[in-house]
């Protein structure tokens, strides 16, 4: 068995790393390109590679809260045949020490499936990040919402602007190109920005007639017309709305888990919002 190596990304392993994105989410190498595309600038690759082949991989998105330092750790994968030998716990022990030698205070992530949130409890993480979530009929929504009428709606950066100027300290703040990406894969994938002049909805809808709200944010005297925007452009029956603390649409709302995050230094924060987790 050849030893495996833990190191930094570099575009040699280019090949290996778009191979293992496209074998692990079964997605397209068009997928793997738009990621790349837009976080190339900014964000950090690790890997592990057997005999100079990437055979494991992760990513962090540099992000804040309340204004300190941190990550957004993204899209970690191991090649089936290199799973159950504690490859990736190795990648993400050496991709933390690296990050909290570079001044990150957390670490941030939202597990894909319920089985790999006690994978990531055994890695030191802890479940502390909330968003807020109702699941309103058509007929709900409609009770709730209201028609502004004629609206310049958003631009990209506008979307950006309404993001980092509503949400509060514990929020994650993303760089503009990641937030780009968000909203650049939501439509490659199906999904679209609902957008009006104070605030957007990001949305995915089935072919059952459900339409799921990943995220919303606004003034906070606009949200009932931002609802309103949502139900002009599309006809679904059934609507699913995740959204930060600070708003309240419904009194059937609950708190549902937003994310893990772990402590890579002597700051703590109780309880965070990723809301942006593209999974």
């Amino acid at each position: 068995m050849s030893k495996i190596e833990y190191r930094y990304g570099e575009y040699k392993d280019f090949v290996s790393m778009k191979n293992i994105w496209i074998t692990c989410f079964n997605d397209t190498a068009k997928g793997f390109r738009l990621f790349c595309k837009n976080i190339d600038k900014y964000g950090r690759y690790y890997v592990a590679s057997d005999k100079n082949m990437a055979v494991a991989a992760l990513y962090h998105i540099p992000c804040t809260v309340d204004g300190q330092q941190c990550h957004y750790l993204y899209a970690a994968a191991t090649l089936p045949e290199y799973r159950c030998r504690g490859i990736m716990a190795n990648l993400v022990k050496f991709s933390l020490e690296d990050a909290a030698a570079r001044g990150d205070k957390l670490s941030f992530l939202y597990p894909a499936n319920p089985h790999l949130w006690k994978y990531y409890e055994k890695l030191g993480y802890i479940t502390a990040c909330k968003r807020k979530t109702v699941t309103l009929s058509r007929e709900e929504l409609m009770n709730i919402a209201e028609y502004g009428g004629f609206c310049v709606s958003l631009n990209m950066s506008g979307i950006f602007a309404v993001r980092n100027k509503v949400m509060k300290s514990n929020a994650l703040i993303f760089p503009d190109l990641y937030m780009k990406f968000t909203i650049s894969a939501l439509k490659h994938y199906g999904g679209y920005a609902v957008t009006g002049s104070d605030g957007y909805a990001l949305v995915a809808e089935d072919e059952y007639g459900k339409c799921t709200v990943s995220e919303l944010a606004c003034d906070p005297d606009y949200l009932n017309v931002l609802l309103g925007e949502l139900l002009e452009n599309t006809g679904a029956d059934e609507f699913t709305l995740n959204y930060p603390a600070c708003y309240t649409i419904s009194d059937k709302e609950t708190t549902a888990d937003d994310g893990m995050l772990k402590y890579l230094s002597d700051y703590k924060l109780k309880e965070a919002y990723i809301g942006l987790r593209n999974q």
